[in-house]
């Protein structure tokens, strides 16, 4: 994979949603470009390689698009569509509703680690959320999950770097053990992480790749 371009310079001012969304740029290498957007369209704030114009337009785009499944999913009783992803040679668009007035827009070139991708989405949904005080949509279980930031490891494809609790970002320092278990959904594999975080305390978390979810387990 080439070498991503640097971030482009800013048409805006900086704000709290900047630093989210350069801690998912950093998270996921093919990331060209990460928009916040509101019901109406408008850019809440972005980080991008592309010229902040091309972001802000995908993200307007984006948006209805989302809007033109909603209206069809709602015709045919299929509820609300949460997410939309589009595969191309040349890139690849996500978009995942972050809360019922706010989308996350995604552009990245191909080969992106789903598991990776995934856990970074919901690690700055989760912290979007909590700036701007809102619940978490129906759709996402609010019990003990945690949103999870990954990392690559060589031998181990992902490890945990860091989670958010209750708005509480924490960081990891250490992954002490990897294993996996016969305990998942269905009883699928599951990947156990022993880790210390940056206080101190130690904590097993699992993760479940098939339902996408991760979890502290009880000591």
């Amino acid at each position: 994979m080439s070498e991503r371009p640097r971030e482009a310079p800013r048409d805006q001012e900086e704000s709290s949603f900047t630093a989210m969304l350069r801690r998912l740029w950093d998270a996921v290498p093919c990331l060209l470009a990460a928009v916040f957007v509101d019901t109406e369209g408008e850019c809440i704030d972005y980080v991008s390689a592309l010229p902040p114009f091309d972001a802000k337009v995908t993200g307007a785009h984006m948006l209805m698009m989302m809007d033109v499944l909603e209206a069809s999913a709602c015709k045919v009783a299929q509820g609300e569509p949460m997410a939309l992803e589009i595969n191309a040679d040349d890139r690849e668009l996500w978009v995942q509703r972050v809360g019922g007035e706010y989308v996350l827009v995604l552009v990245l070139t191909p080969g992106a680690d789903r598991v990776q991708l995934r856990s970074a989405v919901a690690l700055v949904a989760d912290e979007f959320r909590t700036e701007v005080g809102i619940q978490p949509p129906s759709w996402e279980d609010s019990g003990k999950r945690l949103s999870v930031r990954v990392r690559a490891s060589p031998g181990w494809r992902y490890a945990p770097q860091g989670f958010s609790e209750g708005g509480v970002r924490v960081l990891i320092t250490d992954v002490l053990g990897r294993w996996t278990e016969s305990d998942g959904v269905a009883g699928d594999e599951i990947v156990c992480f022993r880790v210390r975080t940056a206080d101190g305390q130690e904590l097993t978390l699992v993760h479940d790749p098939d339902a996408d979810g991760w979890m502290v387990r009880g000591e």
